[in-house]
């Protein structure tokens, strides 16, 4: 069979050509940004593919889509394998043109548009908070009227928190709109409006094998996404099999999950907030979750879930049963940028626990704020017995790092 990919990971950690059916002939159009700088590692990295294109900007261009109508009329594909967020509805504009198996993009854009999921979920009963679609300044300040401050304003298909704006007084909401027009001439601005919810954040990543949901565990996220734009260390870990939220957390999230009719074959990411008056349920996303879940579901539960969906979907799986609970407790912790340059970064001294450090930076460059939720540059995934244990060694590996690194700081407040 033809199978054509759409990729935005790096290829060197997604093998598509080991993962596929021995008998498939694969395609591959790629961002730029997953390709090594190495010339070397370049072919290697597109080697054994019937036919590449490496695309420039490609999360903004319509080229990758325009190619992939080119090389089908070429080829025929019979699978359309696409696993980046970002690549879901054009993925099911394709598989719908095509008649191609697979999520469309009605059933994509269930995920993606977070009005439609709002009003998916609160039509099965899922505890959702207050929202009103924003298309123009009239709508958001019927949102202020019908919702009250504090607010939080953000695209409909937005993610990682990048274009998120907390408006908490009437100040807020001038300055939002001094800054930000809403809309250009007549085109709406596609954003969502709902009310703040002081709150607890949970991610819950799981996998649905053959229409069952299979793996559906919590994390605990010590900092919300706003507090982590804005500068705050990301830490999340598993919550343990005793944790008394534990039943309540997996079963909203499989109603959820339900409710927005989620493929056969599947992943899943979704968000719970801890209000002081019980769990209300965020948003959920047919895909790996983003900063380092992949890891730690790895280390976790002994399987790589991009792996795992791209060899179901293929039809190469690897026959062994999926752990219904963590076989290790893991975590990880992300260090955004902070303003300045990078004097030196020495040896960071780290917990034995640590199984992954990654760092981004080196002497000489130029740091800036972070500009979402997953920015980070350096970033941490540890194993232990309990969540205590890993909390612990990823508050004492960020510590090592700070205590290695000297970054000279801007000398004004308006460079920071």
């Amino acid at each position: 069979m033809k199978v054509l990919i759409l990729n935005r990971f790096k290829l060197a950690r997604v093998d598509y050509r080991q993962w596929a059916h021995p008998s498939d002939e694969l395609y591959l159009i790629t961002s730029c940004d997953s390709v090594s700088a190495d010339e070397t590692a370049r072919k290697s990295e597109l080697a054994g593919f019937a036919h590449t294109e490496v695309v420039d900007d490609y999360a903004d261009s319509a080229l990758p889509e325009y190619l992939a109508h080119q090389l089908h009329s070429e080829h025929s594909f019979g699978r359309l394998l696409a696993m980046s967020e970002f690549d879901l509805l054009r993925a099911g504009r394709l598989r719908d043109s095509w008649t191609v198996p697979g999520q469309s993009e009605a059933e994509a854009l269930l995920f993606r548009d977070k009005i439609r999921m709002k009003g998916a979920l609160a039509e099965s009963g899922v505890r959702i908070t207050a929202y009103r679609a924003v298309d123009d300044v009239t709508d958001l300040l019927l949102a202020v009227r019908e919702l009250g401050f504090p607010l939080v304003v953000k695209p409909r298909l937005g993610a990682a928190s990048v274009g998120v704006t907390f408006l908490e007084n009437h100040t807020d909401l001038d300055t939002f709109l001094t800054r930000n027009p809403l809309s250009v001439g007549d085109a709406p601005a596609h954003l969502m409006a709902e009310s703040f919810v002081s709150h607890e954040l949970f991610h819950i990543d799981g996998i649905v094998d053959a229409g069952e949901v299979k793996i559906c565990w919590p994390s605990e996220q010590t900092t919300s996404c706003l507090e982590i734009a804005q500068g705050a260390v990301c830490l999340s870990t598993f919550l343990d099999a005793d944790d008394p939220r534990l039943p309540a957390l997996q079963d909203m999230t499989v109603r959820a999950v339900k409710a927005l009719g989620i493929e056969e074959t599947a992943l899943f990411h979704a968000e719970i907030f801890g209000s002081p008056d019980g769990f209300v349920f965020n948003e959920v996303g047919c895909r790996v979750g983003g900063a380092k879940i992949r890891d730690q579901l790895e280390y976790g539960f002994d399987v790589d879930p991009i792996e795992w969906f791209a060899r179901a979907y293929l039809g190469n799986p690897r026959h062994r049963a999926l752990h219904p609970e963590p076989v290790r407790q893991t975590g990880y912790a992300l260090v955004p940028p902070r303003p300045g340059v990078v004097e030196s970064l020495g040896e960071v001294e780290l917990p034995a626990s640590i199984r992954l450090f990654e760092s981004k930076i080196s002497p000489g460059d130029v740091l800036e704020r972070s500009t979402s939720s997953t920015s980070a540059m350096a970033s941490f995934v540890s194993v232990g017995a309990a969540q205590a244990d890993v909390v612990r060694d990823l508050n004492s590996a960020v510590a090592a790092l700070s205590s290695a690194l000297i970054i000279q700081e801007p000398s004004t407040e308006a460079d920071r």
